[in-house]
C-alpha cells in the first residue's frame, strides 16, 4: 500500500512539473498565420527587411512597419527552411509578441516529455541614435522564474557575433544591455556614408524603425 501510494505521489509531481514547465504567460502566447496567408506575411517581412537593408546603403530616409503576425509567419515557415542554424537543435518554434515598448519572445527548449517553454519580456528603447537599451523585465521556463543576466549576456554574445558591440551593464539595482549599431553599412561600396537608426517605436502587434543614412563627417 506504501509503495503504491508513493509511486502514485511521484506520477502527480511528475505531471505537475511537466504541465508548469509548458506554462507561459498570457502576454507572451502569440499565434502565426497558416496556409496561404503564411506565405503572403512572411514574403511581406522579407520584403520589409530587405527595404530597410537596402535603405541603409544609400543616401535618404528609410523606415517600416513589422507586424508580429509577420515576424511569427516568418519564423514559422521560412526559418526553418533557410536559417535553421540560427537555432540550436533544442530550440524550436519560437515566437515574437510585441507589446507596448516591449518585447515578448517564447521558444519551446528540449525535445520529448521534458520540453518546456522558456520566455522572456522585454523593455526595448532607443536612448539615442544607434543604440539600443534593452531590459528584462521578467523570464522563466515554464512557471518557473529565471535570471535576467544570463539572458542578456546570451543576447550581448549573439550582438558581438554578429558585428555589433554590446555590453551588459550594472547600476542601481538595473541590469541593462547596450546594444551599438556600427553606423556603417554591410558591404557598401561607398565608406563615406553612415546610417543613423533614429525611431524605434514598439505598439501592440507592431514594430516601426526609421532612420537615415547620409555623408559620414569627414
Amino acid at each position: 500500500m506504501a509503495f503504491g501510494a508513493a509511486a502514485v505521489l511521484v506520477a502527480v509531481m511528475v505531471v505537475v512539473l511537466l504541465i508548469a514547465l509548458r506554462r507561459e504567460p498570457a502576454l507572451c502566447r502569440a499565434t502565426a498565420p497558416s496556409g496561404p496567408d503564411a506565405e503572403r506575411a512572411s514574403a511581406r517581412m522579407v520584403t520589409k527587411a530587405s527595404a530597410i537593408s537596402a535603405g541603409l546603403g544609400r543616401r535618404g530616409e528609410w523606415g517600416e512597419a513589422i507586424t508580429d503576425a509577420e515576424v511569427n509567419a516568418w519564423l514559422a515557415h521560412d526559418l526553418p527552411r533557410v536559417a535553421a542554424s540560427l537555432l540550436p537543435d533544442w530550440v524550436g518554434a519560437p515566437t515574437v509578441r510585441f507589446l507596448a515598448r516591449r518585447v515578448a519572445l517564447s521558444a519551446t527548449v528540449g525535445a520529448g516529455p521534458v520540453a518546456g517553454r522558456a520566455w522572456a519580456i522585454l523593455s526595448v528603447a532607443l536612448p539615442r541614435d544607434n543604440e539600443i537599451v534593452i531590459e528584462v523585465e521578467s523570464a522563466g521556463l515554464g512557471a518557473f522564474p529565471l535570471p535576467a543576466e544570463p539572458i542578456l549576456e546570451a543576447i550581448a554574445t549573439r550582438a558581438v557575433a554578429a558585428g555589433l558591440v554590446a555590453d551588459v551593464r550594472r547600476a542601481d539595482a538595473r541590469t541593462t544591455l547596450h546594444v551599438v549599431l556600427p553606423g556603417g553599412p554591410p558591404g557598401a561600396r561607398d565608406a563615406r556614408l553612415e546610417y543613423h537608426l533614429e525611431g524605434l517605436r514598439i505598439d501592440d502587434g507592431e514594430l516601426v524603425l526609421s532612420g537615415s543614412t547620409r555623408s559620414a563627417p569627414r
